[in-house]
């Protein structure tokens, strides 16, 4: 029989990731890719939404583990705001924002997802 997925499973995944995240921001800033860097926030943001749309379906069914989504959403909140740490420090996040606002709603991301965009690297 399979462990539930438990906080401590939640986080240590999604602290992997952030790192994963966080190494592939400091490169895009440091060459001040303004375009690449407002696609990663928007497709971190589709991801916590998927999140957010699986918890819907799980509370209906009264399968949700609060705690699990908390820690999810709490990790992933955490994530962003490493990355702006680094566009604060770079002096991009305004440059960064405008985009990202501008991406949150074009079709040019409709498809990728945060799995897909990891792979792009490699």
């Amino acid at each position: 029989m399979e462990k539930p997925y438990s906080m401590w499973s939640a986080s240590e995944e999604l602290y992997e990731l952030g790192e994963r995240l966080f190494e592939k921001a400091k490169v895009l800033a440091e060459k001040r890719d303004s375009y690449e860097l407002a696609k990663m926030l928007t497709v971190i943001d589709k991801e916590v939404y998927r999140y957010e749309e699986e918890a819907r379906k799980l509370r209906l069914k009264g399968e949700l583990e609060l705690d699990v989504y908390r820690e999810i959403l709490s990790d992933f909140s955490e994530i962003k705001r490493r990355i702006f740490s680094v566009l604060t420090e770079r002096n991009l996040s305004n440059d960064v924002s405008k985009l990202y606002r501008l991406m949150r709603f074009s079709n040019e991301l409709a498809g990728l997802y945060l799995r897909e965009y990891l792979e792009e690297e490699r």
